[in-house]
């Protein structure tokens, strides 16, 4: 596994924040003991940047966005199903809240505008004022900027994210800026342009500098998104993942 992290992201044209990037491989192919030892890393960053913004008593709100019906933007529904949520606990059985650490947990998804007519932004902020978390953790699928990561990798990022930008439907941006409270942000791309597919070849091919009416072709709109053919599974490898890091991070543990 491979890790990166840019503090600076205006010298990318990103986001001021920290980014970081771990790179995974086909994470449904390892074995137990690597996909334990992702778990742990991904745990610890997601740590690293929670551990300042709560003194282990607390309120957090993920919110898993995406649509579970298109499975390659089904990565935050299907985290949302493996989370461990306690902030019901706190009333119904007080015993069981305070051993899980005191955080209270909430979880919500609030699904695509086309289907219920309230923007993520709009769900997310009436969460906010319901629940007063002291942050937010966002898990959202994500469009790769390069070949190799699509699918093998995955992003944290303490930025906020704006739903949909990566594949040209921008919505409201999710952030600290926008929710009055810390967000964090966790993703795994699983899309990509069919441009950067070009791209990406013809600079392995060792084309550096391609000819105006190739720049022409690949600049136009005739453009669209491709996911791995194994797609549902590795899918479904890393909502899982994402999930028992963040279960680790905030509760200990991954499952009740």
């Amino acid at each position: 596994i491979h890790e990166t992290c840019a503090e600076d992201g205006n010298s990318i044209g990103l986001s001021s924040g920290r980014y970081i990037t771990v790179h995974l491989g086909k994470i449904w192919l390892k074995d137990s003991h690597q996909n334990e030892s992702a778990v742990r890393i991904i745990s610890d960053f997601i740590g690293q940047l929670t551990q300042k913004k709560t003194t282990g008593k607390g309120t957090v709100l993920t919110v898993c966005l995406g649509n579970r019906k298109i499975t390659s933007d089904a990565v935050g529904p299907l985290c949302a199903d493996r989370l461990i949520v306690t902030r019901h606990l706190k009333r119904e059985n007080p015993k069981i809240f305070d051993a899980l650490g005191g955080l209270e947990i909430s979880v919500i998804t609030p699904g695509v505008t086309g289907e219920t007519g309230i923007e993520s932004f709009e769900a997310v902020r009436s969460a906010i004022e319901t629940v007063r978390p002291s942050f937010v953790i966002c898990v959202d699928a994500l469009a790769a900027r390069s070949i190799d990561r699509l699918a093998t990798s995955v992003q944290i990022t303490d930025t906020g994210i704006t739903p949909g930008s990566g594949v040209g439907n921008r919505r409201h941006e999710l952030s600290s800026k926008t929710l009055g409270v810390p967000v964090i942000t966790i993703g795994a791309p699983t899309v990509v342009q069919s441009s950067t597919l070009v791209w990406d070849a013809l600079e392995k091919a060792g084309m550096t500098e391609p000819t105006p009416a190739l720049k022409e072709i690949l600049s136009n709109e005739i453009n669209f998104f491709v996911t791995p053919k194994d797609t549902d599974t590795s899918v479904s490898a890393l909502s899982e993942l994402i999930a028992r890091a963040i279960n680790t991070a905030l509760v200990g543990f991954d499952q009740l």
